[in-house]
C-alpha cells in the first residue's frame, strides 16, 4: 500500500514540475547559485562565512534576475522568454562566464612569459559578444539587448569589478547582435564579427586617449587583440549555431530558407497535387513578405510560413477552387453546405498532420491552423441558411467556423490576411488600382471586425501599412499593359497603298453617282414644272 500511495505522489511532483513557473524559479535558483560560486573566491579552508557570503550572492543574483525579468516580460512585447529560452539564455551566460575565468588564468601566464602582454591586453581578446550575438541569431533583438547588458555586467564583476570592461563589452556585444538583424547568409556572421572588431579598437584607442597611453606597445597589441576578439566570436556563433538549433530546437532564419528549396517532399506533393494552391501559396508569400518588411516584422518567417500554410489541400485538391478546371466541375454542387464546410475546414487538421510527419519546425506548423483562426466560412453557412427552414430547424453558425486558434504572432496575422486578400484578388473582373484598393480595405475591415486579430499584437497603424503593401504588390501583378503597333513592313507597307487606292477609287465613284443621282433629280423636276 505504501508503494501505490506513492505512485500519487510522485506523479503529482512531475506533473508540477511541469508547471512553466516551477521551471523558470528553478532556472534562476540554479543559475544563481552557479554564478554565486563563481563569482566568490575559493578560501582554503573553506569557511563558515564563504559559505554564507555565496548564499547571500545566490540571494542577490537571483532578485536581480527577477526584476530584470519582471520587468522585460510586462513592458517589452516581444520579451516573451519561454523555460527554454530561459534554460537556452542560462547556459549561454554561464558559458561565456566559464570563458572569462579561463581568459583570466591564460592572461597571468602570459604575463609572466611577455610582459608586454598585460592581463587586459589579453582579456581584451575574450569574445563576450559570440554571446549576445548568439541570442540575436536565436530569438529576437528585445532579448538580445537584455541579455548584453546583464552578461556586460557580470564580465565587468569577474574582471576586477572594472566598469571599463563592462562597456567594453556592452558596446562590442549591441553591434555584434545588430549586425545579425534577419541573418539569411553565414557571411552575414563575418560581417558582424568584423564590426565588432573595428568597434573594439576605437574603443580601445578611445580609453588609453583618456589615459594618455596612445603611443605605448599595449594599445597596438590592445587593437589587435580587440580586432580578433570579433573574429572569433564569429567563427564560435558559426559553429554553435546548428548545434543549438539541434538541441534546443530552435528555427533560425538560415534553416528558414532552406526550407524553401522545391526538393522538399512537403512542397514537391504540393506541385503535383495542388499546383493551383502552390501558386496561391507563392503569391501569399510575396504579399506576406512586403507586408512584413513595412511593419518591422520577421519577413522571412511571413514568406516561409506563407509556402506551407495550405500544404493540407494536397489531400483533397479538388474541393478548392484554385485547383478546379476554369470550366470544370465543381465538388461542392453535389454537397451539402455542411459537408462543404467540413471539408474546407480539415484541410487544417490535415496539414498539421502532414507538417508532423515531415517533421517540420514547430514555428511553421503553428501558422497552419492560425492562419484561418476562427473565421467564418461565409459561402456555405450563407447557402445553408438559405436551404434550411428556419421553422424547422437552425444553422449553427460554429458548425461554419475554423478551430483556431487565432493568429498569435504578428506574421502569423499578416499570413491571415495576405491569404484573404489573394483568394479575394483572383475575383477581381477589372482589377483597376481603385478596385485593388478598395477590395483590400474591405477583407482587412472584415476580419478586424470578426475578431481574428485580437490575440497578434497588429496595431492600426501595422493594419494601414500593411493594406498599402498589399496594394502595390497587387498593383504590380494586375498591371496593364501597353497595345504595341504593328511593326512597319514592306508588305504591310503596300497593302495599306493598295487599300488607300481602292479607297481613292470607291470615293470617286461615289461622288461620279452622287452627280449623275442630281442631275436626274433636276430633270425630273423640270418634267413636273418644279424648276
Amino acid at each position: 500500500m505504501l508503494k501505490s500511495a506513492s505512485k500519487p505522489r510522485f506523479t503529482s511532483i512531475k506533473n508540477g514540475f511541469k508547471d512553466p513557473r516551477i521551471q523558470k524559479t528553478f532556472l534562476w535558483i540554479i543559475t544563481s547559485l552557479v554564478l554565486a560560486f563563481l563569482l566568490t573566491p575559493v578560501q582554503q579552508p573553506i569557511a563558515r562565512t564563504y559559505l554564507l557570503g555565496m548564499l547571500g550572492l545566490t540571494f542577490l543574483i537571483g532578485l536581480f534576475f527577477y526584476s530584470i525579468y519582471h520587468f522585460s516580460f510586462k513592458n517589452i512585447s516581444k520579451f516573451n522568454s519561454s523555460a527554454k529560452d530561459l534554460l537556452f539564455l542560462s547556459s549561454v551566460l554561464i558559458s561565456v562566464v566559464l570563458l572569462i575565468k579561463f581568459s583570466v588564468f591564460i592572461s597571468v601566464t602570459f604575463e609572466d612569459r611577455l610582459s608586454y602582454l598585460t592581463p587586459t591586453v589579453v582579456e581584451y581578446a575574450v569574445p563576450v559578444a559570440a554571446g549576445a550575438m548568439l541570442v540575436r541569431f536565436i530569438l529576437n533583438s528585445e532579448t538580445a539587448i537584455i541579455f548584453s547588458a546583464i552578461m556586460a555586467l557580470f564580465s565587468g564583476l569577474f574582471l576586477d569589478n572594472s566598469l571599463m570592461f563592462a562597456l567594453y563589452f556592452l558596446i562590442g556585444s549591441l553591434i555584434g547582435a545588430h549586425g545579425l538583424r534577419y541573418c539569411i547568409q553565414r557571411s552575414t556572421l563575418l560581417k558582424a564579427g568584423i564590426k565588432v572588431g573595428l568597434a573594439n579598437i576605437i574603443f580601445i584607442l578611445c580609453h588609453n586617449m583618456i589615459n594618455s597611453s596612445i603611443i605605448q606597445p599595449e594599445t597596438l597589441f590592445g587593437g589587435v587583440f580587440g580586432f580578433l576578439n570579433g573574429i572569433i566570436a564569429a567563427i564560435i556563433v558559426t559553429g554553435l549555431a546548428p548545434l543549438v538549433e539541434a538541441i534546443f530546437g530552435y528555427t533560425s532564419n538560415i534553416k528558414l530558407l532552406e526550407l524553401t528549396h522545391l526538393d522538399h517532399p512537403v512542397l514537391r506533393e504540393l506541385i503535383l497535387r495542388a499546383p493551383g494552391s502552390y501558386h496561391h501559396s507563392i503569391i501569399v508569400g510575396n504579399l506576406a513578405e512586403a507586408a512584413a518588411e513595412a511593419i518591422g516584422a520577421n519577413p522571412i518567417l511571413a514568406r516561409v510560413s506563407s509556402y506551407y500554410h495550405d500544404i493540407g489541400k494536397s489531400k483533397k485538391p479538388q474541393y478548392f477552387i484554385e485547383n478546379q478546371p476554369p470550366n470544370g466541375e465543381n465538388k461542392h454542387d453535389k454537397l451539402s453546405p455542411s459537408m462543404s464546410s467540413l471539408i474546407l475546414i480539415s484541410h487544417v487538421k490535415e496539414g498539421v498532420e502532414m507538417a508532423k510527419k515531415y517533421k517540420l519546425p514547430s514555428v511553421i506548423t503553428n501558422f497552419i491552423p492560425q492562419h484561418h483562426g476562427t473565421s467564418l466560412i461565409k459561402y456555405f453557412y450563407d447557402k445553408a441558411k438559405g436551404k434550411a427552414n428556419p421553422e424547422l430547424q437552425t444553422v449553427n453558425e460554429e458548425d461554419f467556423r475554423y478551430h483556431g486558434p487565432k493568429p498569435q504572432t504578428r506574421e502569423a496575422g499578416i499570413v491571415m490576411l495576405a491569404d484573404a486578400v489573394e483568394a479575394a484578388s483572383m475575383t477581381l473582373t477589372d482589377p483597376t488600382p481603385a478596385r485593388i484598393q478598395g477590395m483590400v480595405q474591405k477583407i482587412i475591415n472584415n476580419i478586424f471586425t470578426d475578431h481574428q486579430l485580437d490575440e497578434c499584437m497588429l496595431t492600426l497603424k501595422d493594419l494601414h501599412q500593411i493594406a498599402k503593401s498589399f496594394n502595390l504588390v497587387l498593383g504590380g501583378i494586375f498591371h496593364h499593359r501597353i497595345d504595341y503597333s504593328e511593326p512597319v513592313t514592306k508588305e504591310a507597307s503596300s497593302k495599306r497603298k493598295s487599300d488607300a487606292d481602292i479607297t481613292r477609287q470607291s470615293a470617286k465613284k461615289d461622288k461620279d453617282q452622287s452627280e449623275e443621282d442630281k442631275k436626274d433629280r433636276r430633270e425630273d423636276l423640270k418634267r413636273l414644272g418644279m424648276s
